[in-house]
């Protein structure tokens, strides 16, 4: 879908174009009016492009997630990039806009709370530092 989409192939559900992005409603929406924001220029993931295209694909979706507040004003919006497995089918950066409502789907608990120590743990791998035995992975 990603390079034929920035090639064009699905003007009739595109509702943003210009030189370095394309966005369309979505072939697999979690909800009405969840789009992708795609790259034109063939880039594997947000991971791996060039920081000026992210932050275009930003504003883009940011743009959209407004326009679509306007359209569906019950609706939060969530900006979500797929970077490899498990979720990522198309292997052309796209970036979705889904509009999000209270209950839906993709609605999580999130009372769970994660201890101080494994947050601590965690915290350290990501700056480099060494875990000693017995902390949280």
């Amino acid at each position: 879908m990603g390079c034929r989409t920035a090639a064009g192939a699905h003007r009739g559900e595109e509702v943003y174009r210009d030189e370095f992005v394309v966005a369309v409603v979505s072939q697999h929406a979690l909800s009405p009016g969840h789009l992708v924001v795609v790259s034109r220029e063939h880039v594997r993931n947000a991971l791996t492009m060039e920081e000026g295209l992210l932050a275009h694909m930003i504003r883009i979706a940011r743009r959209l997630g407004l326009r679509l507040r306007e359209v569906y004003p019950e609706a939060g919006v969530m900006l979500v990039f797929n970077n490899e497995a498990p979720c990522q089918t198309l292997f052309h950066a796209h970036l979705h806009v889904v509009p999000r409502y209270p209950g839906d789907a993709m609605d999580v608990n999130y009372c769970g709370r994660v201890a101080a120590e494994e947050r601590a743990a965690v915290a350290a791998r990501l700056r480099g530092e060494r875990i000693q035995e017995g902390d949280a992975r």
